[in-house]
């Protein structure tokens, strides 16, 4: 997408030029994918940051392309959980679930707040700055990539600070959900948590039936608004 890459170009340049070794692309999975779906909800992670020792490293290329390790593969359970919650399936299936990861993964995009010299243990104050000193660029991420859901591993307070007043947060502590304009944000645990994997697809799946509705009207609200800027 080239929207998406002219933006990296920027921020790689902004990263380099003041130090950092290299600079971690994210973004769409498959991109042929993600333009030609009609379907099922677009689903972006919006995580903490990427590591690599390679200095040019696509995440995105190497999700694509190979079969997804530990993470990805709880990434992948995740993105069925929530794709099935919104197609009346139920039943956790692990068997399925694992046949389907590798497709599941080409089906989500990914931000990472830290785009350079990711760590191992992840520092808040360190996670901190770069969502506040790149606020916009990520804001930007966002729109270009244009997801239904955007699911928070525990970086929902990040992405508050990206977004702002834009982001509607007011029962989120209760609810584990909130909206930014027509999306759908699920704020949730990190990837990495030990929780099973059929925990995580039961909670999802609640999470996503309970703010079906809600979402729904806010989509209709959403969309009439819009409407009604365009005809003023």
């Amino acid at each position: 997408m080239k929207e998406l890459n002219d933006l990296f170009d920027i921020w790689e340049k902004k990263h380099l030029d003041t130090g950092h070794k290299r600079f971690i692309r994210d973004g769409i999975v498959d991109e042929n994918w993600w333009l030609e779906n009609q379907t099922v909800p677009k689903i972006c992670f919006f995580l903490k940051e990427a590591r690599t020792k390679e200095e040019h490293y696509i995440l995105t290329d190497d999700l694509r392309n190979n079969e997804p390790w530990r993470l990805w593969q709880r990434v992948a359970v995740w993105t069925q959980a929530i794709q099935m919650a919104f197609s009346g399936e139920e039943a956790y299936n692990e068997e399925k679930i694992k046949l389907k990861s590798h497709d599941a993964i080409k089906q989500i995009a990914v931000v990472n707040v830290k785009k350079s010299d990711g760590m191992k243990e992840s520092d808040d104050d360190d996670l901190r700055v770069y969502a506040e000193q790149d606020k916009d660029l990520l804001k930007k991420e966002l729109e270009i990539i244009n997801p239904d859901i955007i699911v928070c591993g525990y970086t929902f307070g990040l992405l508050n600070t990206v977004l702002g007043d834009e982001l509607n947060a007011e029962k989120t502590w209760d609810t584990m959900y909130g909206f930014w304009k027509d999306k759908l944000v699920i704020d949730y645990f990190h990837p990495a948590c030990h929780y099973p994997n059929r925990v995580n697809y039961y909670a999802l799946m609640s999470i996503c039936r309970m703010a079906e509705d809600e979402w729904e009207e806010r989509k209709h609200d959403y969309a009439r608004k819009t409407d009604s800027d365009i005809r003023a």
